[in-house]
């Protein structure tokens, strides 16, 4: 099993543990003299923690690797962050109030909703562009204007776009940048799965330095 593959189901049961640990506290909230009750918190405490540590896991894989390369973060990524970034003041918000406030316990629905909608968000923003056949979320796009990321777009120019067309009639053309951009969208479109959102913009970058 590749990487790719160990994310989306590692994000899976993420999203499955977050599941069951919401609705086992919404059970507990909502009907707290059940004759369940303790089956229900062990297993809501067992399931946030599987969640907690998923979501460390997790963080490890998407985020270190990619952060060592140069260059800049997507919109995409930028947003996964930020989501993720949030999910780690929430956790420990609901921790504290359980175990160190008992006087603020009303309050751990909305904080428990609130967690739950972003493990929501970084379920999708994590597993969208895998399945879409795109780059990683957190893959970083290139910083622009440096004579290495040049010269990696030439090199994905010619592997990528040789598939098609002779290259000849690329570097014939003459388009602004907004064009070039439209083109190789176009292209993607065709097969996303050949050319990644990272290699798209390395590869417009290197056509765009070509000069109309």
């Amino acid at each position: 099993m590749d990487v790719v593959s160990i994310k989306l189901l590692l994000a899976f049961i993420f999203l499955a543990a977050s599941c069951v640990a919401f609705f086992s506290m919404l059970h507990v909230l909502g009907a707290p003299h059940t004759p369940r009750l303790k089956v229900l918190r062990l297993t809501h405490r067992i399931s946030g923690a599987a969640a907690v540590i998923l979501f460390v896991i997790l963080a490890v894989m998407c985020v270190v690797g990619p952060l060592r390369g140069k260059g800049i973060l997507s919109s995409w990524a930028a947003m996964h962050l930020t989501f993720a970034a949030l999910f780690i003041p929430l956790i420990l918000m609901k921790i504290l109030i359980v175990e160190k406030y008992p006087e603020l316990r009303n309050r751990l629905f909305g904080v428990g909703t609130m967690l739950f909608a972003v493990v929501f968000v970084l379920f999708l923003t994590s597993t969208l562009p895998y399945l879409a056949g795109g780059d990683a979320p957190l893959s970083l796009l290139p910083a622009p204007d440096t004579a290495e990321n040049l010269s990696l777009g030439k090199d994905l120019f010619v592997i990528r776009c040789a598939k098609c067309h002779r290259l000849d009639r690329a570097l014939s053309a003459r388009k602004t940048p907004e064009e070039w951009r439209r083109t190789i969208t176009t292209m993607r479109e065709k097969d996303p799965t050949w050319m990644g959102e990272s290699e798209a913009e390395r590869i417009a970058s290197f056509l765009i330095s070509m000069g109309p």
